[in-house]
C-alpha cells in the first residue's frame, strides 16, 4: 500500500509540476507528498525527480517509470468510476437462483418489465427445485425455502409457501381419497428428487404431537419420480398418482377443476419464502434494484395465501 501511495503521489506531481500543486489534488500536504515520494524513490532504488529551488524536473528514470506506470494508474482510475457509477445506476451481471415454480409464475412473466427498467442490468438466472435454504456463494441474491442461518445474508420473507398434497379426480375415482396421512403411504405417488441428492425430496406435513402442532417430514416411496415440479404437475393431472405440490404451482389447475386438493389439516404451518442477499449495507445498485423489484411484485402475493378449501377433494 505504501508502495502504491507513492506511485500516486510520484505521477500527480510529475504531470502537475510541482508538490503543492499535486498535494492540493490529493489531500494532503506538500511535505507529504516529498515523504511519499522519496520513500518510493528509497525502495526503488532510484532518483525519480531532480529537485531543485526553483523546479522540479523528472530523471530519465522518472519519465521511463512514469510512462509505465500510466496505464495501471488509468485502468485503477477506470475500475473506482465504474463501481461508483454501478452505486448510482444498476449495472453489470446479477446472478440470481430461484425455486423453479416462483420464477415461472412470478419472475420470467415480469422480465421485460424488469429489463426495461435496468436495461444495463445482465441477468442470469439459475432456476432449481431445491428447498434448502443455502445460497450457493457465487450468487448475488436467491430466492429459496426457509431463512438463512448465515450472517453474511438477509433474508427477507416474501410469504408462505404452502404444500398442498393434491391429485386428479380420475385417480381420486378409480382409487379414492386417502382419509389420513397414514393412508397416503399405500397410494400411486409421485415425489421429486433434486439433481444431485441421493434422496427424494420428502413430503413436508402438519403432525401433532404432545397438543403442539408441528412439522413432519414423510420419506415416500414414489411410483413416479421427477426432479421438475412443472413435471410432477402435469403427471399428477394426468391421473398419475398423488405429488405435493407449492400452491401457487397448482392453483389455476385448482381452479379449472383438473386437480383436487386432500387432506387440508395436513398443509404445513409456517413455511416460508425468502429472498436471500448480502447483508452489507452498501448494496451493488444491481442487488439493490433486484430486491426492491420482487418485492414489489410479489412480496405477499395473492396466491401465496389464496383460500383452497373450495377445491379439496370430498369422500
Amino acid at each position: 500500500m505504501q508502495t502504491l501511495r507513492g506511485i500516486l503521489n510520484f505521477a500527480r506531481t510529475a504531470e502537475l509540476g510541482s508538490f503543492a500543486k499535486a498535494a492540493k489534488e490529493l489531500g494532503i500536504s506538500p511535505v507529504a507528498v516529498s515523504q511519499n515520494i522519496s520513500r518510493l524513490e528509497a525502495s526503488l532504488g532510484v532518483r525519480l525527480l531532480a529537485r531543485s529551488t526553483r523546479a522540479l524536473q523528472l530523471t530519465p528514470e522518472g519519465q521511463a517509470f512514469l510512462e509505465q506506470c500510466r496505464q495501471p494508474l488509468a485502468q485503477l482510475d477506470a475500475a473506482c468510476k465504474d463501481a461508483a457509477s454501478d452505486v448510482r445506476r444498476p449495472s453489470g451481471k446479477l446472478r440470481a437462483t430461484m425455486v423453479s415454480p416462483v420464477a415461472h409464475l412470478y419472475l420470467i412473466p415480469l422480465l421485460p418489465q424488469f429489463q426495461k427498467r435496468y436495461p444495463d442490468i445482465d441477468l442470469e438466472l439459475e432456476l432449481s427445485e431445491d428447498a434448502s435454504p443455502l445460497i450457493n456463494k457465487r450468487f448475488d441474491v436467491g430466492i429459496r425455502v426457509g431463512a438463512l442461518n448465515d450472517a453474511a445474508f438477509v433474508a427477507r420473507p416474501l410469504g408462505p409457501l404452502r404444500l398442498l398434497l393434491c391429485a386428479s379426480p380420475a385417480y381420486l375415482a378409480q382409487h379414492g381419497a386417502p382419509q389420513s396421512l397414514d393412508d397416503v403411504a399405500q397410494h400411486r405417488l409421485l415425489v421429486l428428487q433434486v439433481t444431485g441428492q441421493e434422496q427424494t425430496t420428502p413430503f413436508i406435513v402438519q403432525g401433532r404431537g404432545d397438543g403442539a402442532r408441528n412439522l413432519r417430514f414423510l420419506q415416500l416411496q414414489g411410483r413416479f419420480i421427477c426432479n421438475d415440479f412443472q413435471g410432477l404437475t402435469r403427471a399428477c393431472a394426468d391421473g398419475l398418482g398423488i405429488a405435493q405440490l407449492p400452491q401457487p404451482q397448482v392453483l389455476p389447475l385448482l381452479r379449472s377443476g383438473q386437480l383436487k386438493a386432500l387432506l387440508p389439516d395436513s398443509v404445513a404451518e409456517g413455511v416460508q419464502l425468502f429472498i436471500h442477499y448480502p447483508s452489507r449495507k452498501q448494496l451493488p445498485a444491481r442487488v439493490r434494484a433486484f430486491v426492491d423489484f420482487v418485492v414489489e411484485h410479489f412480496a405477499g402475493h395473492p396466491d401465496l395465501n389464496a383460500d383452497v378449501s373450495g377445491f379439496v377433494a370430498t369422500g
